[in-house]
């Protein structure tokens, strides 16, 4: 089985953040679209436990809802054949495991969350009809604007979650996963070094 780790969420590039609270609960705020809203695409105010954690001017903007891990059947999708950031994904096999590290407003990086990959939708370049797919973001996005750019999707089987409280990612935790390889530059934060090395999606086995 391997395991891939995938930098999802806001970031320090957005003007949102997903909050941490005191007890290690958190909210996931997704990345904003491209694109205007068009149904069946997803709004943040369409998403009451995650619309009064972002600001008033996000409500009607068209949100990118990836990973979906609270939907009945949970998803994850990614441009693995276009975007070089999701190239290792191309290798993901059902069984494998996606983990979700995010940053979260005002600590650092966290785990948030994970895939057990199930299936996979590869190569999607026509609607495929209705199916597991259906609620994921790029799917909703595709049938939209008409644009299915090859994207694929992985399904959720059992043991797909959203964390319940955030479990910390700090130098520690990478040198475990990652080995010791990493540049820690005394110039850059913490936060900047380990941001920089996920900004791709990585594979651990």
């Amino acid at each position: 089985m391997a395991t891939f780790v995938a930098n999802v969420g806001v970031n320090a590039a957005h003007t949102a953040h997903s909050p941490l609270f005191a007890d290690g609960s958190f909210r996931l705020l997704p990345i904003p679209e491209r694109v205007a809203w068009s149904p069946p695409m997803l709004r943040l105010g369409d998403l009451p436990d995650l619309a009064p954690y972002a600001p008033v001017g996000w409500l009607d903007r068209a949100v990118h809802l990836d990973p979906d891990l609270t939907s009945p059947i949970p998803t994850y999708g990614d441009n693995c054949r276009r975007a070089g950031r999701a190239f290792s994904l191309r290798r993901a096999r059902p069984g494998d495991e996606i983990l979700f590290l995010a940053r979260l407003h005002p600590c650092g990086f966290f785990l948030v969350g994970r895939l057990v990959v199930a299936a996979v939708l590869a190569d999607v370049l026509e609607d495929p009809g209705r199916g597991w797919w259906d609620a994921n973001a790029h799917v909703r996005r595709a049938r939209a604007t008409g644009c299915w750019d090859s994207f694929w999707v992985f399904r959720g089987g059992a043991g797909s979650q959203l964390f319940a409280r955030a479990r910390p990612f700090g130098r520690s935790e990478a040198e475990s996963l990652f080995g010791t390889g990493w540049l820690w530059r005394p110039h850059r934060t913490e936060l900047q070094t380990i941001g920089s090395y996920t900004r791709a999606v990585r594979r651990l086995a």
